[in-house]
């Protein structure tokens, strides 16, 4: 059975939605260090089986204690965007 188990992570920043790290199936994760400004990291994970169930799950981790100000960047750019 073909197990499928991805995730990336995007940091919200006062510039917009920059890509932090990643897994992608089957290659090793790659991780890409913080950047110094965000406000917000939103992690996507993916879990799904070939030709089964799948399970998508997002964590949003706040950085900082100014919630206007996500709320603001949020309005501005949106949701991320995930490749998985």
């Amino acid at each position: 059975m073909l197990i499928n188990d991805e995730w990336e992570e995007m940091h919200l920043a006062p510039g917009g939605w920059i890509a932090g790290s990643y897994r992608h199936t089957p290659w090793p994760a790659v991780e890409i260090p913080r950047p110094d400004t965000p406000v917000l990291t939103v992690r996507r994970h993916v879990t799904a089986t070939y030709g089964g169930p799948s399970r998508v799950v997002e964590e949003r981790t706040p950085l900082t204690s100014d919630m206007s100000q996500i709320e603001s960047l949020l309005i501005r750019y949106g949701d991320p965007e995930f490749g998985i």
